[in-house]
């Protein structure tokens, strides 16, 4: 069934009325734009479960547009089938791999970005979207001025603010049932529980919400995922520390106590350990509330 064509411009201005009063308009709500943006392909099925020890697991967005070929994208519990012309979200956090993929050609972007407030978002998760002509001129007009423009364009971000509101709006994409992949493990539920709030979660309150005794949930998480539960979620506290150095203007002491470190200087070893240098040259390192910084004679990410 053929889609319908879009109204033209023309058609479109015969039917705008007459506005009652001319100073005043429309308003918009607050807008918080997406911030240090990448985008980037692969053309091959094998390029697509990279790093390959285990399922990706990070801190950031990962908006999936399959131009050609259909693989699955298991996330979380649920495995998800993308078609040409389908796509998906993904959201911080989820851990997220490929299946049924083998050797075949393939052609997907994959745009990831840090985003302040993701609540507005929170409708697309786990739910394919149709990668319509109207989405695709968004997504063509964002590729060519992320190529062009330089790291302090607002440009990219405006567009992909755009698109991402255009396939929130849209319908999902039409498809069978979810399938799931199996029982969530250890980790993945220890992951879902840690970020269901903004409040850090000790391992009392965790296995309070399993169900269970601490012994017992941290002899589970250590014979399931080969770490202390005790060391995987510090190191979830300081993912969430850095998106923070990124994306806001709070100190560094602030955003210690949100991560539920007791003190500043337990959180700069802390950080340090885990990023190579302490918050402060962090958040220097990647510009002011997240841009990356400029440097002469660069125009492009890397």
């Amino acid at each position: 069934m053929p889609l319908p064509e879009s109204p033209t411009l023309e058609t479109l201005a015969a039917g705008l009325p007459q506005p009652p009063h001319q100073l005043l308009g429309r308003r918009p709500g607050p807008l918080v734009l997406p911030d240090n943006i990448v985008c980037f392909q692969r053309r091959a099925a094998s390029e697509l479960n990279r790093p390959r020890r285990g399922r990706a697991l990070h801190h950031r967005f990962v908006l999936i547009i399959a131009l050609q070929a259909s693989v699955s994208v298991c996330v979380d519990d649920r495995v998800i089938r993308l078609g040409s012309g389908e796509g998906l979200l993904v959201f911080p956090f989820q851990f997220h791999h490929y299946i049924d993929a083998g050797q075949k050609d393939l052609l997907w972007i994959f745009i990831t970005f840090d985003l302040a407030d993701s609540e507005s978002l929170q409708p697309m998760q786990y739910r394919p979207f149709l990668f319509t002509p109207a989405a695709r001129v968004l997504a063509t007009e964002l590729i060519a001025a992320y190529e062009k423009e330089g790291r302090m364009s607002e440009l990219p971000a405006l567009l992909l603010a755009l698109l991402l509101a255009r396939l929130r709006r849209q319908g999902p994409a039409p498809r069978r049932k979810h399938v799931p992949v199996a029982a969530q493990g250890m980790l993945m539920q220890v992951n879902q529980l840690a970020h269901r709030t903004n409040e850090p979660l000790g391992i009392k309150e965790i296995a309070a919400a399993l169900g269970i005794s601490q012994s017992h949930l941290r002899a589970r998480f250590r014979a399931s995922c080969g770490v202390s539960i005790g060391r995987h979620l510090r190191r979830l506290r300081l993912e969430r520390a850095s998106g923070l150095l990124r994306l806001t203007p709070n100190r560094v002491s602030e955003i210690a106590e949100q991560c539920g470190f007791n003190s500043i200087y337990s959180f700069s070893r802390a950080f340090h350990a885990a990023f190579g240098q302490p918050p402060v040259a962090y958040r220097q390192s990647v510009g002011p509330h997240g841009g990356p910084r400029h440097r002469k004679g660069s125009t492009r990410h890397r």
